[in-house]
This record gives structure tokens, sequence and C-alpha cells, in this order.
């Protein structure tokens, strides 16, 4: 009886022993899952950075808006880029850009012109670039987006005629894309943010658009800086764009360009607003 009692205690204490381990290993694993969902999870400093301007453009409330409408004066190197209307939905993905002499659709995925005698020189470029200038605030948390907090970073102009050796000192994160993404995947941008307003202030920029390369466009980088921010239906939106020539440290030397955004007016989306016309063309993605 004795012997019979012991050999139940034993089974009893290895059975307990083995519910207390696999308990153990449950528990243990999931407090791994846990570690790891949490982390997962947590929002970069790039992604709480891109949150923070997204707030302070509305952009959730100009998601939900079907077009935005506005007049765009853009001159460069003292020569008129374009000068006309152009009508968008928030996120870029439906462009139409009307001036006096041609009609530039972007469908999502094609670029047409017309009418179909005019050159197709730069056309692809300036409807896709100008417009994510304007929705650029909308767009940081775009598919293939990549944001890198810089921290703070200063811009001053060293110009002589409008020399400010003190700058300003913005908040800055560097925006990268995946392969694949868009024209000019090898574009990147460096992301200025206000430190008052949260608003997006600048954007330092190279263009590598036609297969000039990254380390050739980086000989060259360009930045807009964003002023002279309207309330349109109680959404902010810049109304002046300044192009300087820029580099690493923030300095910028010389003003390349401005733009006059103006009539600025969300509308309803007519059904044939983005349907090329009879005469239109198509402008293809330019070969890397």
């Amino acid at each position: 009886m004795i012997k019979q009692f012991t050999i139940i205690l034993i089974a009893i204490s290895f059975l307990t022993a083995c519910d207390a381990l696999k308990n153990g290993k449950v528990e243990s694993e999931s407090r791994d899952v846990d570690s790891t969902e949490i982390a997962s999870t947590t929002p970069s400093d790039g992604h709480l950075f891109v949150q923070s301007i997204e707030k302070a453009h509305h952009k959730a409330e100009v998601l939900n808006k079907e077009l935005i409408q506005f007049d765009l004066n853009l001159m460069f190197r003292g020569k008129s880029r374009f000068s006309g209307t152009i009508s968008m939905t928030p996120d870029g993905s439906l462009i139409k850009m009307h001036d006096s002499t041609k009609t530039v659709i972007w469908n999502g995925e094609e670029v047409f012109v017309s009418p179909d005698s005019v050159s197709t020189e730069g056309v692809r470029f300036s409807v896709l670039t100008w417009t994510y200038f304007f929705a650029a605030a909308y767009k940081l948390s775009d598919p293939g987006a990549q944001m890198e907090l810089l921290g703070e970073k200063s811009l001053s102009i060293t110009a002589s005629e409008n020399a400010d050796s003190a700058g300003v000192n913005y908040t800055a994160g560097k925006l990268t894309f995946d392969d694949g993404v868009g024209d000019s995947p090898d574009d990147w941008y460096v992301v200025y943010q206000d430190k008052e307003t949260d608003l997006l202030a600048a954007m330092a920029y190279i263009v590598t658009y036609g297969g000039k390369g990254q380390e050739k466009a980086e000989e060259n980088p360009h930045v807009i800086t964003y002023e002279a921010y309207t309330d349109i239906d109680g959404i902010p939106i810049a109304t002046q764009w300044n192009f300087w020539t820029w580099n690493e440290e923030g300095e910028m030397d010389k003003l390349l360009g401005e733009a006059i955004v103006s009539n600025i007016q969300f509308i309803k989306k007519a059904a044939d607003l983005f349907k090329p016309a009879a005469n239109a063309k198509k402008v293809d993605k330019p070969e890397v």
C-alpha cells in the first residue's frame, strides 16, 4: 500500500511539474508576442513627425474633398513655366492642368496632352511636379514613402541682398522612396516644419527625372519655401512659393523662381473632367 501511494504521489508531482512548465512556456511566449507586437506598432519618430504635419494641414478633412481647384502662376529663372488653372484630387491621383496653349491630364496611370500638335517636352514632369509641391503635406505618408527624422535644422538666406546669417531653426526630416515608386524613386526631400504652427515651411529636393541619376542631381539641389499661408474653408494653404539654391548647411544663396497660388476653392468633380480630349496624345514615362 505504501509503495502504491508513493507511486501515485510521484505521478501527481510529475504531472504538476509538466503543467507548470507548459504554463510557464505559454506565459513566456505570450509575453514575447506582446512585446513584439508593441514594438512593431509603436510609431517611429519619422512617423510622428509626418503625423504632426498632416494634422496641422487637416489632411483627413482635405482628403474628404472631391477636388481642389486653383490658379498657379509660376516663374522660374525669369521665364514663365506655367500660368493657368489646375484641378486635382487632394491625393494627386487625378490632375488637369489648363493654360492658354494646352490641356494636360493625369488619370492616375497615364499623362495626355492636347491638342496633339503641341510639344510634349517637360509636360509629364510639370503635371506631376508642381501638383506634388502643392499637395506635399498630404503625401508624406504615401505608400513607399519613408521619413527619417533629422532633428533641428536651420535655413538661412545668404544672398547678399537678403542676407540672414542667423537663420531660422526648424524640425526636419528626410523623405525617400522605395524602388519603383513614381517616375523618380531616387529623388529625396528634406522637409522643414515650422516649430510654432507645425505647418510645412520648406522642402529641399533634387531632380533625377529623365535618368539624370542621383549623384548628378545632388550637385544642384534646390529648396521650395512655403509662405503666405491663408485659410480656405479652415484649411491652411500656402499662396506664395519661393525657389532657392540650397546646400546641406541650409544656406539659400540665390532666388531661382517664385509662384503665386490664387483662386483656391474646393469643388465637385464633373463626370468628364479628367477625360482626355479626342485630339490628345499620350506622354510616355521617360526611360531611365
